[in-house]
């Protein structure tokens, strides 16, 4: 089966995102652990933490969550909608989620320019290039938009996936009551 691009890009960033969840796991717990035991801290283990792991971990699998449809939903009046205005509805929120997403990939993208052009750094025991992490932001938000771009065109020419779309958000939990 031939994958759209954007679904393998999306897919295989949430994978890659395992690498710094393990990465800062390992980082602040042998931080910890040389910090009280041999009184020897890692030094720029704020920075790194802050700068590169926490950004990498919740940008990089916004396109997931998009494509998976599995932000955060209220549907309060929505299931008591009939089926087009659902459609509507739908189309509408992919609409200006790729706005809000392409906003802010557009902000963003001058500042992670202009923090590679200074080689952008920020002081504390040690000296910690950031700017390399400043295009994880642009980056990210530009595939998201792109999924809800790419969502929004199956909505509105294949009815199957418009099923699919316009499903609302259940999951199967056991509640014990058997």
């Amino acid at each position: 089966m031939i994958r759209n691009p954007l679904e393998w890009v999306s897919e295989a960033l949430v994978t890659v995102t395992t690498i710094p969840v393990l990465a800062m796991m390992v980082h602040v717990t042998l931080d910890v652990v040389l910090k009280y035991t041999v009184n020897t801290p890692i030094q720029g283990t704020l920075e790194v933490t802050a700068y590169y792991y926490m950004v990498a971990i919740v940008v990089l699998p916004m396109g997931f969550v998009e494509l998976t449809r599995q932000s955060i939903a209220v549907e309060l009046f929505y299931q008591m909608m009939p089926p087009r205005m659902q459609v509507a509805v739908v189309g509408f929120v992919l609409l200006l989620s790729a706005i809000g997403y392409g906003g802010v990939a557009w902000i963003s993208w001058p500042d992670a320019i202009k923090a590679f052009e200074r080689k952008e750094i920020v002081m504390g025991a040690v000296r910690v290039y950031i700017w390399p992490a400043r295009f994880l932001l642009p980056c990210a938000m530009m595939l998201a938009a792109a999924v809800c771009l790419m969502l929004f065109a199956r909505l509105l020419f294949k009815p199957r996936a418009r099923a699919e779309l316009t499903a609302v958000h259940t999951a199967d939990i056991d509640h014990g009551a058997d």
